[in-house]
């Protein structure tokens, strides 16, 4: 039993024809390499795992092509208990990672690759290591959240066309009797080298025409593995930029370029500083929305304070599901999927749009307050990924316009509350929305008044330490930043009895056309205003100049978006050259564009008047071309490829003769047989090798770049003893 099991192992395992051709294997190895690293880099594993599966596979190579002549029956088995070793490794670790499968998957194919690296004799291993290499650089984008993934993308590409190349060069070279290398670039070569060329601008534009598909969503999200850290944590938001704050400062606080100073228990509206433009975090989202962090209810003249000092715990089986608010249900509502990859530390605020409701986060307790803000107890550290399910609003202005205007008690109370101050922002409020019956053309006329009146400045002068900020911007300056006009609106609300409060977070960011993410960084921190609306709750509005209201972001569909491309070009050009050469370049294009303007008028006008002439120009135009292609083809018209005395025509005499003293021992050539075929049939008949040797002289003599007259004399020898041989026979031998 033993000996017929392993004689059937050595069966299934007989050695095909090894593949011979060094430049075809490292083609195949450089193609692979560029996949793993790929991997590597985006994560899949950590940066001494990735540098023992590269000097894996290349050891491995190595290895197969020295041994690709032998059986190596001891090593299969070896490989193949460590394949099954692999793939329960993969099992175990798919129960840690049942929120993103595409981890495990990616190490198991890095694996895959350096186990099979060690068994590559023929063509068809190494065909399936550029399969692999091909599945695994796929997997490898999935991972990757920036464009800089054509940086891998566009060299694997490249070595993969190479490879297929010198892998078809190597199988006809294998299976041809006569391999002819081209002795000179033709202009077909050149042709096929521009239509390459061609291509990437082509490929550009249709990228950027073609839609963009809505994925699809599943029961599990991506999210970072879960972290053991206890589920007991303090109450307060921590800002990381601001440490051990935890009630209104009496002096204002100091501007960190760090972090943003709203992302606190409260938001002071004295300080003052210019964030810096670099990328925080990149949100994957089927729509853009603004991304909540923490809203505030009390307004103390000064600034803004989430009067909660207490609040609940979320905790269970993952998703960690955020109750609903002690308010009426929401109408008008639709689910919004959002992954955050946060790549500088935020604080312990989960960013989600606003209603968040299901959060996959690595963590087993979360904590929430009355309006809907969610703490971790954890800072959101670079490397983070969480995932959140939103119900957001998708109430258009008719349903708010017709919203009842009879407020909930509790709601009406707690956001609508203000401290002393002049009454003149609240006949500023009046006098703006004159007219308007309905809460929210009352509210829409305030926020698009500030909007159109006052200036956005984020180097504002100071304000007093006590003094009231709505009334320092309305009256004073007239100018401020987003949390000033945020401010006002939500102020000038509550004058009128509307119930308002003012929410910060970041804007929605960058759309990046090659990855599909939104780009957040520092200076799209942000505060807007939120207003409350009976039966549809509370809905976004942005008063700052040059924003948009986020419930009407929605409209920006990012399905017909390609064109920001070119926006993204653009933006990595002007950080590469100074501002003065972006601005030549535009005035440049503008100049070119009224001269193109003019000129195709001017053209335009005289094709008007001048259409018959123009008409019979090209009709002859077209007959001269036509006659010049003609005579061309004539020109080129090859005459007698060589004399009848040429050696390629002798060859061809020669195999004639072979054929009829063939033909005569009763072995006649079929239509369908190439020379090597018929030279075979007579070589078996006969029981000589006469007929191939003689048919390889012909092919290379026909077929070859030079025939060489000693060929042809060892051909004519070859026929001649042929011919001897079968007149000396009567009847061939069975073959």
């Amino acid at each position: 039993m033993f000996e017929r099991t392993v004689e059937y192992y050595r069966l299934i395992n007989r050695p095909g024809k090894p593949e011979d051709s060094v430049a075809f294997r490292v083609a195949v190895l450089v193609t692979v390499l560029i996949a793993v690293f790929a991997a590597v880099k985006y994560g899949a594993v950590g940066a001494l795992t990735g540098a023992l599966v590269i000097a894996g596979v290349i050891a491995g190579s190595v290895f197969s092509y020295y041994a690709r002549n032998k059986t190596n029956l001891i090593l299969k088995l070896i490989l193949s208990v460590l394949l099954l070793l692999v793939f329960i490794i993969f099992l175990a670790a798919l129960g840690g990672a049942i929120q993103d499968l595409r981890y495990p998957l990616v190490r198991l194919f890095l694996w895959v690759l350096v186990l099979h690296s060690f068994d590559l004799p023929t063509r068809r291993d190494l065909d399936f290591s550029l399969a692999s290499s091909a599945i695994l650089i796929a997997f490898a984008g999935t991972l990757s959240i920036s464009s800089n993934f054509l940086y891998m993308l566009v060299p694997f590409f490249a070595s993969g066309l190479i490879t297929l190349y010198i892998g078809h060069r190597s199988s006809l070279m294998e299976t041809s009797d006569v391999f002819v290398p081209a002795q000179k670039r033709t202009r077909t070569g050149w042709a096929f080298v521009l239509a390459a060329i061609a291509l990437v601008p082509i490929g550009l534009l249709m990228f950027m025409f073609l839609p963009r598909l809505p994925g699809f969503n599943s029961y599990y999200l991506p999210m970072s593995k879960t972290q053991n850290v206890p589920a007991a944590f303090g109450p307060l938001l921590k800002n990381p930029g601001y440490k051990d704050l935890t009630s209104f400062p009496d002096t204002p606080l100091p501007f960190n370029p760090d972090g943003y100073y709203g992302f606190n228990n409260f938001l002071d509206l004295r300080v003052r500083g210019v964030p810096p433009d670099r990328t925080v975090m990149k949100v994957r989202s089927t729509r853009p929305e603004y991304w909540r962090a923490s809203a505030f209810d009390k307004f103390l003249g000064n600034g803004w304070e989430n009067s909660e000092k207490n609040r609940e715990d979320i905790f269970g089986e993952l998703p960690l599901t955020v109750t609903d608010p002690p308010e009426p249900v929401r109408y008008g509502t639709t689910e919004l999927v959002q992954t955050f990859f946060v790549e500088r530390r935020l604080p312990n605020t989960i960013f989600a749009a606003y209603a968040p409701r299901s959060i996959y986060f690595p963590v087993k307790a979360l904590k929430q307050d009355t309006m809907s803000s969610v703490l971790a107890p954890v800072t959101l550290d670079p490397g983070l990924i969480y995932s959140v399910v939103s119900e957001v609003s998708n109430a258009n202005t008719d349903m708010l316009r017709y919203a009842s205007s009879l407020y909930p008690k509790n709601i009406n109370e707690r956001y609508t509350q203000l401290p002393a101050m002049s009454p003149a922002v609240g006949d500023l409020a009046r006098n703006v929305t004159s007219g308007k019956t309905d809460e929210y053309d009352k509210v829409d006329t305030i926020c698009n008044y500030l909007r159109n009146t006052y200036t956005y400045d984020l180097k504002v002068k100071p304000q007093g330490n006590q003094e009231n900020s709505a009334e320092f911007f309305l009256f004073k300056t007239k100018r401020g930043y987003c949390e000033h006009f945020s401010t006002a609106m939500a102020v000038m609300c509550r004058t009128l009895g509307i119930p308002a409060r003012v929410a910060v977070g970041y804007a929605t960011g960058q759309y990046n056309a090659l990855t599909g993410y939104y780009e957040v960084s520092s200076r799209d921190a942000h505060a807007w205003v939120e207003v409350y609306f009976p039966t549809f709750g509370w809905i976004s509005f942005d008063p700052t100049p040059g924003s948009a209201d986020p419930q009407a972001l929605e409209q920006s569909s990012t399905t017909w978006n390609g064109l920001t491309i070119l926006q993204g070009i653009g933006k990595a050009l002007k950080k590469v050259f100074p501002a003065s050469w972006g601005r030549v370049l535009k005035s440049a294009a503008s100049a070119l564009g009224r001269g193109v303007k003019s000129a195709a008028g001017a053209v335009i006008d005289f094709a008007a008047s001048a259409w018959p002439w123009i008409l019979a120009l090209l009709a002859l135009a077209l007959i001269a071309f036509a006659l010049s292609r003609r005579r061309t083809r004539r020109a080129r018209s090859p005459g007698p490829v060589e004399s009848d005395d040429g050696p390629r025509q002798r060859a061809a005499r020669a195999f004639e003769r072979m054929s009829a003293a063939l033909a005569s021992a009763g072995i006649v050539r079929a239509p369908a047989q190439t020379a090597l075929e018929f030279a075979g049939v007579a070589d078996s008949a006969l029981g000589f090798d006469l007929g191939g040797r003689a048919a390889r002289l012909f092919n290379a003599l026909r077929f070859g770049s030079e025939p060489r007259e000693g060929d042809l004399a060892e051909l004519d020898k070859v026929v001649d003893g042929i011919e001897a041989e079968v007149s000396g026979r009567k009847k061939p031998r069975a073959s």
